[in-house]
């Protein structure tokens, strides 16, 4: 009989083994946290302690059931986007989710926005670009199912160039709109 079949011998090398592995080498501690990482750790702190103020407390939570058919557009101009309301109010603090119908042909001036916003395509096609001057090789065609930010501050422009296009729209206000300036031609450079 081997004694590698014994019992004893099989909890012997186990032993060693373990003894080896927690006892070899030095015993350090981990290194402590740098500055940074303790500023770091004390934001997510402070974040997991006091929700933003723009959480909605469940006790204020309204109960909404929307389907496509109980979305109300506006009445506005013929060739306008039209904006409805869903949850909140862009001109209010706090969060808000809007639906836009952009109807065929139309597209926005260069412009942005004071708030930061996460923006959810539905139905169309939706040809979204990022300048200060409209430029159609500058769009990207975002098809129903597609999701884009526009960080706060940031000049873009919309085009629903194939037919009605519908966009969902999901931040925090007060929010607010401002037309990017057209720039003026060089006059040392002639007028076209």
């Amino acid at each position: 009989m081997s004694l590698v079949n014994q019992p004893s011998f099989s909890l012997a090398v186990c032993v060693a083994v373990v003894s080896v592995l927690l006892f070899s080498g030095q015993r350090t501690r981990p290194a402590a946290p740098t500055q940074q990482q303790q500023a770091q750790q004390r934001q997510v702190q402070q974040r997991q302690a006091a929700p933003p103020k723009s959480a909605v407390p469940a006790a204020e939570m309204p109960s909404l059931l929307w389907l496509p058919e109980d979305v109300q557009f506006p009445e506005m101009p013929p060739g306008a986007s039209r904006t409805a309301k869903l949850f909140g109010d862009p001109k209010n603090e706090g969060l808000y989710v809007t639906r836009t119908l952009i109807p065929k042909g139309a597209q926005t001036v260069p412009h942005f926005h004071s708030d930061s916003r996460m923006v959810t395509v539905l139905s169309g096609v939706c040809y979204y670009g990022r300048g200060e001057e409209f430029d159609e090789s500058r769009t990207i065609p975002m098809p129903p199912g597609s999701f884009f930010t526009e960080p706060a501050g940031t000049p873009h422009f919309i085009w629903a160039k194939e037919g009605d296009v519908i966009v969902q729209t999901t931040a925090i206000g007060p929010s607010g709109t401002q037309i990017v300036p057209a720039k003026k031609p060089n006059p040392s450079q002639g007028v076209p």
